[in-house]
């Protein structure tokens, strides 16, 4: 099984979770210039630019910690240029979900909602 298959058993994971919470998936693997964003989801009130990432059980790393700074910048530059793509009327918001994968198989999921935010982000775009 390649990364991408284990990216993506973790990202369908994180569908059905957030789904049963009354969540409406947008989009999946947003891509443009700036970055990718695995899932863009929406509820009444807000819309969650959602991070997942994928781990072994026997992990080094959790996948909350490997979102750094530079990673948490390219999502919110992407996040930036989908809304400036398709305005937005909800409350924006930075999540991570961290999965845990035994045998190959979605076993924990942790969900952080406003895991980050654009507190000290002083970013220029170009949006073109």
């Amino acid at each position: 099984m390649t990364k991408r298959d284990l990216g993506n058993k973790g990202e369908d994971a994180v569908c059905r979770y957030i789904e049963k919470y009354g969540y409406r998936i947008i989009e999946r693997n947003f891509v443009c210039k700036k970055g990718e964003i695995d899932i863009i989801a929406e509820n009444d009130d807000t819309i969650a630019f959602i991070e997942v990432k994928s781990r072994k059980e026997d992990s080094m790393v959790s996948g909350a910690e490997a979102v750094n700074y530079t990673k948490k910048m390219r999502i919110i530059k992407t996040a930036a240029y989908y809304t400036y793509k398709n305005p937005l009327t909800k409350q924006p918001r930075f999540d991570i979900a961290e999965v845990i994968l035994k045998n190959n198989i979605p076993s924990i999921l942790r969900y952080y909602k406003s895991a980050f935010d654009m507190t000290d982000c002083n970013i220029m775009l170009s949006l073109k």
